[in-house]
């Protein structure tokens, strides 16, 4: 037992070292879902721009990067982000420059996009592609639906890299949303596709969104937010 307490003190030794103060490049990661709200995006990305030209800009920058680790799986030398979607894409689109004069460790900087990353699991004994998917849908580390909601489809179809996220504006519309007191947050696994997909689900099938202003769409759904049709949603607040 003694020897069980000791290797259980040398693991948890093991996971606070290798989760302390990682950074990786936003390059080397794998989404584990195929949209982002690129609306969403780019107001992280408006928020970063701001707070980086307040005084002491490039710390406050650092300081928000090293309190917002983001999820990641790994298996061999995949790093799998499981969520932070949206600020890892925004990070991407704000582009080398922004971070070249961000101080990270000990005074180094980055000629490219990075992100802080918090291990959440090693899932590199799982050798078969099969397994580790398996997996990480039992974990519900993955999310297997398309822009427009409809899936799963097959995990191949999941963008290899942050970059190339599709836009869906429903996930937009869904965190607006629940920033404007539409519903709260929950800690309920992929909640705001679910309500990205009640939203969607209140226009005909045949509507062109792209018609219609961002923000008369959001209107419209913290709307329906409080219909008695999305009772059953996580974090629901009702009117």
């Amino acid at each position: 037992m003694k020897y069980l307490g000791i290797k259980r003190n040398i693991q948890l030794l093991m996971s606070k070292l290798r989760n302390s103060n990682i950074y990786v490049e936003i390059d080397k990661l794998k989404p584990t879902q195929c949209a982002v709200g690129m609306d969403h995006v780019n107001r992280k990305v408006s928020e970063l721009q701001t707070l980086k030209k307040e005084n002491d800009g490039q710390q406050k920058v650092s300081t928000f990067l090293k309190t917002h680790a983001a999820p990641v799986v790994l298996k061999g030398d995949d790093i799998y982000l499981i969520d932070n979607h949206h600020l890892c894409r925004a990070l991407h689109e704000l582009g080398d420059d922004f971070f070249k004069d961000v101080p990270l460790e000990n005074g180094i900087t980055s000629n490219k996009p990075i992100i802080y990353i918090k291990i959440v699991s090693d899932l590199s004994a799982l050798e078969k592609q099969n397994q580790f998917w398996e997996k990480m849908s039992e974990e519900k580390w993955v999310h297997p639906y398309d822009k427009y909601g409809k899936g799963p489809v097959p995990f191949d179809n999941i963008p290899t890299k942050v970059k190339e996220l599709d836009d869906d504006i429903f996930r937009s519309v869904a965190a607006v949303v629940k920033i404007q007191g539409g519903f709260k947050k929950t800690f309920i696994p992929y909640a705001e596709f679910q309500w990205a997909n009640y939203f969607r689900s209140c226009w005909p099938e045949d509507t062109n969104t792209h018609t219609h202003s961002f923000d008369h769409i959001v209107e419209k759904s913290m709307e329906h937010a409080v219909h008695s049709k999305a009772k059953d949603l996580p974090g629901y607040v009702g009117k």
